[in-house]
């Protein structure tokens, strides 16, 4: 019975020598003597539990003296190792007898630089970069508009205006643009010519010799007005053909936008299935369509060729 309470202390004993850890006095660079093992390390400082019961306060690590926190630097837990050192002073000569590496030398070397080209800017080369080559091709472009439209208003060949005006760009344009307006020649027409034509035969065969007759004396009025201004003169749908080449085979000075003296005497009324259109010069002429620009001289009036009842010239 004895010897089974003699183990018991013994194990009692064991016990508590192993859990005390750290169990000893820790001294504070205040004098103050703590008792106790330390349970908590932390990076403010280390909480102890007292033998005569109770906890202290975190004791925080600069009050502590160098042999304290040599003793728990030397402790197996890593937390008191890692947040003591830091305080532990170490001596001068310590210091001076580990080897210090100097810090690695940084050599700059030199390197090849490219020299910078800054030339001098041209003429050329400004017309080379994309702004440039759009503006080029704008005005390109333009040049072959303006030579279409330059061959509406000669009365040219618009193909051929065009590309001439492609191959010598501004100078083509400029070439037609001098050159007199060309005005349709003015086709003779005979009475033998006209009977030979079927239409004509029957004209001659349904109405007589005298729509035939009015026709060339028409025609001969006109031709001869040339040297003496333009005579009143009616032309009814059915005795003439209204077509575009009637208007300009029988006007052809009447397109120009600037009338002579001759043209300015007369003016032109239109019956387009009972509505009459007054008006001084045609503007164009389409297969459909005459346009005739009105009295005012401002704008103009588009008139179907095929409802076209009757053309009159009469002096203004």
């Amino acid at each position: 019975m004895l010897r089974r309470w003699f183990f018991e202390i013994c194990l009692c004993a064991a016990f508590a020598f192993a859990f005390k850890g750290f169990a000893g006095e820790y001294y504070c660079t205040n004098g103050e003597v703590i008792k106790g093992d330390p349970i908590s390390f932390k990076e403010e400082g280390v909480v102890f539990k007292k033998d005569s019961g109770g906890y202290t306060d975190t004791i925080q690590w600069p009050s502590f003296t160098q042999e304290t926190l040599k003793v728990l630097a030397e402790s197996k837990d890593p937390y008191a190792q890692y947040y003591a050192e830091p305080f532990i002073e170490i001596p001068l000569e310590d210091l001076k007898a580990k080897t210090v590496k100097p810090p690695p030398r940084i050599v700059v070397a030199e390197v090849d630089r490219v020299a910078s080209y800054h030339p001098a800017p041209g003429f050329l080369s400004a017309w080379l970069t994309p702004a440039g080559l759009l503006i080029l091709v704008s005005l390109y472009a333009g040049n072959l508009v303006a030579g279409y439209s330059i061959a509406r208003f000669r009365r040219k060949q618009p193909a051929l205006v065009c590309g001439i005006s492609a191959i010598l760009p501004v100078v083509g344009p400029a070439i037609f643009m001098v050159q007199p307006e060309q005005a349709p020649a003015p086709v003779e027409v005979f009475e033998e010519e006209l009977t030979d034509q079927p239409e004509a035969k029957e004209l001659v065969a349904s109405t007589g010799a005298s729509a035939l007759t009015k026709t060339m004396t028409r025609a001969a009025t006109v031709k001869d007005s040339a040297a003496a201004g333009y005579e009143p003169a009616i032309y009814k749908k059915g005795d003439i053909t209204f077509n575009r080449r009637f208007f300009e085979t029988k006007f052809p000075t009447f397109f120009r936008p600037v009338l002579g003296q001759k043209e300015k005497t007369v003016m032109f009324v239109i019956n387009e299935g009972g509505k009459f259109h007054e008006g001084i010069r045609f503007s164009r002429v389409t297969t459909g369509e005459i346009y005739l620009v009105p009295m005012a001289g401002v704008g103009e009036i588009s008139i179907s060729i095929a409802a076209i009842d009757s053309v009159e010239v009469k002096p203004r």
